[in-house]
């Protein structure tokens, strides 16, 4: 184990502080000092705690690192997972390290030996120390475990792969463990299709059962990837399986969460148009669904970019989400991969959406896999950067409220223009907007006594209340004074609200 500095003591609850100025870093790291590319992050108390694939000379055998890192991004205290002689494989989803109940740490991956690749759940303490290790195969010739969640009765939940052997197609798979990570049962799903199921998420259900989350992949035909969600019973046994995307182009995994009223989101994207056989472009898709796989409803946000994925997402402390990933910025004078964050509410509209790199010349590529909320409002992302040459590092970003990683919103930002609300016949206009905001009501002017508007911002708390002259067609809001984020819009009268309508100021 590796130690750079005094450990500053932990709190196990997440102090929610919303005054602490928010920090602000954009950095690259490589503990080993051969190649590292970020997993999963999250916070605990005042620390931040990481998860990483690399590999270590001279044997060069791939390891998985979990390390602890100050509010300032100093990294503090690391430590390696993995035997020489074994391959520690760190997975293509985000949000592999999780914070159990008892407030520790775990992690699952798989693991090639010498004779076998078989899963592995590892549960440690915040000091890095392992407390155990449980091991996982299944009939298949291959068992793949990919991420882990925490169930409501103390156990685990790991959901991946098997491999059946020579000629056949990968299986989705979903482990159940108890509390100290010994198997319960296990189940592999798509046995005998026609095509490789992937299991990549895993969410536990009201009823007791669970959503899989995953994709379906045609290895023999171009832009046959679709996201799947899985639903079964308590014993995993499945209930139903839906596939969405588009059929002529690929898609994305699913990823899921669970929204305030019971029922369940899917984050994935959408393909629109065939660049080439690997390559597409799409926008990112949010799909509302219930118990039962009925769609609720379903949208599509952000602008279309090129080989947009996303790899994870989480919930904020507001009730929205933050989903996050990549696309390819393939523009005249730019051909770079870079990590993108996307924040939106439980109705699916986006709150913003942004753009990041490290390396900003051509052919470097910038990744993020996971987003976690922080304390101080904002969010700290973690993936792997590297330039044309040479090996990934490992990506650490911390960002404020608005996803801006420094003062002033440097980033490259993409606000979608939110819908005017036409129920009454408000329109605010630009929205988003910088520096004035102009209010119209289109079926006729504001008349009456006692009308006015009142701002809140996206906490509850009112900004301004402005009093409107008789009879203007339009009203003119300086909004240089208020901080970046959402804001809500209150038309009234005679004491009644006749209308709310949402803005953004960047």
């Amino acid at each position: 184990m590796q130690k750079f500095a005094v450990i500053i003591p932990l709190l196990l609850i997440l102090l929610k502080t919303p005054a602490q100025e928010p920090v602000y870093f954009n950095n690259i790291y490589n503990p080993v000092n051969t190649y590292a590319s970020g997993r999963g992050i999250l916070q605990v108390g005042n620390m931040y705690y990481g998860i990483f694939g690399t590999w270590e000379a001279p044997d060069y055998y791939y390891k998985l690192g979990v390390f602890k890192m100050d509010q300032t991004g100093n990294i503090t205290e690391w430590n390696l997972f993995g035997e020489n002689g074994h391959d520690y494989f760190a997975g293509s989803v985000g949000g592999t390290l999780i914070q159990t109940n008892d407030g520790n740490l775990a992690f699952s991956c798989h693991v090639m030996g010498p004779d076998s690749v078989y899963g592995t759940l590892v549960k440690l303490n915040t000091s890095l120390e392992t407390i155990w290790q449980r091991n996982y195969s299944t009939e298949h010739e291959i068992t793949m475990t990919i991420k882990v969640k925490q169930t409501s009765d103390g156990g685990y939940i790991i959901v991946g792969q098997a491999y059946p052997g020579t000629g056949s197609f990968l299986d989705a798979l979903m482990i159940k463990t108890d509390n100290m990570g010994l198997e319960e049962w296990h189940k592999i799903y798509g046995i005998n299709s026609n095509a490789s199921e992937y299991g990549t998420d895993v969410i536990e259900t009201l009823d007791g059962g669970y959503l899989v989350g995953g994709m379906k992949d045609i290895q023999a035909i171009d832009h046959s990837l679709n996201a799947m969600v899985i639903k079964t019973d308590s014993l995993g046994n499945q209930e139903w399986v839906k596939y969405y995307g588009n059929p002529n182009v690929d898609d994305d995994m699913a990823l899921l969460a669970m929204t305030d009223d019971g029922n369940y989101l899917v984050a994935t994207v959408y393909g629109e148009w065939v660049v080439s056989p690997t390559s597409r472009t799409g926008r990112i898709r949010l799909i509302k669904i219930d118990n039962g796989g009925a769609v609720i409803w379903d949208k599509l946000i952000g602008q279309k970019k090129r080989n947009i994925y996303l790899k994870n997402i989480r919930p904020t402390m507001d009730g929205s989400f933050v989903v996050s990933g990549w696309a390819y910025n393939d523009t005249v004078t730019e051909w770079v991969y870079e990590g993108v964050l996307c924040k939106f509410s439980q109705d699916g509209d986006s709150l913003w959406e942004r753009e990041y790199n490290y390396f900003n010349y051509q052919y470097s590529m910038n990744f993020f896999y996971d987003a976690y909320p922080t304390s101080d409002n904002g969010y700290i992302a973690i993936g792997s950067a590297r330039p044309d040459m040479g090996d990934s590092k490992m990506w650490i970003v911390k960002v404020d409220s608005m996803g801006c990683d420094t003062p002033g919103c440097i980033t490259t930002v993409i606000s979608e223009e939110l819908p005017v609300n036409t129920r009454q016949g408000i329109k605010v206009w630009p929205n988003p907007c910088r520096e004035k905001v102009w209010i119209t009501y289109i079926n006729h002017p504001f008349r009456g006594d006692e009308r006015g508007v009142m701002v809140y911002n996206s906490h509850g708390v009112k900004v301004e209340e402005i009093k409107i002259p008789d009879n203007p067609e339009t009203i003119q809001i300086d909004v240089t004074r208020y901080q970046k984020g959402l804001y809500y819009l209150r038309y009234f009268h005679s004491g009644k609200t006749i209308e709310t309508v949402k803005f953004i100021r960047n």
